[in-house]
This record gives structure tokens, C-alpha cells and sequence, in this order.
């Protein structure tokens, strides 16, 4: 017998995805907070070295590093929806792209001069061809879908025919 797979109800989480979810979650959060805590306690010293000293800004990051980990994952992997909406997806991927973002060019503001030009150009291209890649591959992506969904709506138009097989 079959069902139409939009009407099967969905399996609540056992208990070792409930666990491994908050495992997934705890790690993502205590390293992210470990990087930016760690990067947040550098100090360029006059002479163009980096020492590390506490300051509370490093407890700032570090709370910045967990909440976006812990957001992004409760907007990414929902606990009580079998789904996730793409206003969600984009919610929890900007909570952690707007802080490594911020950490990606922080560096960068030491660089002045030809020096600094020729290093900006270079992050521009790797930018425009990630940028590039990353729009092939969504469009792969949504044509394997779509590929996907005529499949599935001729095999329910011709439940009986078999000579695609």
C-alpha cells in the first residue's frame, strides 16, 4: 500500500538523537567560544607583536561564540519540527557568519600601504570564486531536486508503468 509521503506522521527524536543533537551543540559552542575568546585577547604591541592579555572583552566574545552556536544550531536542527523554514536557515547562518566574519577581516586593518592592496585584491578574487562555486553548486542542488520532484509526480501520474525501469 502506498502513502503519500507528505502525510506520514514523523518519528518524535529518540533519545541518542536528543543526545547526540546536544552533543553536536555543546561542542560547536565551547570551541567557537574558545576561538574567539582566544583571538579577542590579543594586543598589537607598539613593536607589531601580538601578546596575549585578559581583558573582559574576551568574556564578551566567548558569551558571543556560545549564543551564536547555540542559535544557529535551535534555528538549523529544530527539536520539536521535522523542518526547517528558510527564514530560519538564514537567521542561524548570519548568527555565525556577522562574528567570523568580523574576526576574518579584523587583521586585516593592521595592513596599510601596496602591501595592504595587493592582499585586499587577493581575498576579493578568493571571494568572487567562492562565491562563484558556492552559486554552481546551489543551483546543481536545486536542479537534482527539481529533477527529483518530476520523477516522483510522473510515477504518481503512471503508478503502473514500469518501462522507465
Amino acid at each position: 500500500m502506498d502513502t503519500d509521503p507528505q502525510l506520514k506522521t514523523v518519528q518524535p527524536p529518540s533519545a541518542d538523537d536528543i543526545r547526540l543533537r546536544r552533543l553536536i551543540i555543546l561542542f560547536t559552542a565551547v570551541s567557537l567560544a574558545a576561538a574567539y575568546g582566544w583571538l579577542a585577547g590579543f594586543v598589537r604591541q607598539p613593536d607589531g607583536d601580538l601578546d596575549f592579555h585578559w581583558r573582559w572583552l574576551i568574556a564578551a566574545w566567548v558569551l558571543i561564540g556560545i549564543v551564536s552556536s547555540v542559535y544557529f544550531w535551535r534555528k538549523i536542527w529544530p527539536e520539536n519540527r521535522p523542518r526547517t523554514t528558510r527564514k530560519d536557515k538564514v537567521k542561524g547562518s548570519l548568527a555565525l557568519l556577522v562574528p567570523g566574519v568580523w574576526w576574518l577581516i579584523f587583521p586585516l586593518r593592521s595592513l596599510s600601504g601596496q602591501h595592504g592592496y595587493s592582499v585586499y585584491g587577493g581575498l576579493i578574487a578568493a571571494v568572487i570564486v567562492l562565491s562563484y562555486g558556492a552559486l554552481m553548486i546551489t543551483h546543481l542542488v536545486k536542479s537534482f531536486e527539481e529533477e527529483d520532484a518530476f520523477d516522483l509526480n510522473s510515477e504518481k501520474a503512471n503508478p503502473g508503468d514500469d518501462s522507465k525501469k
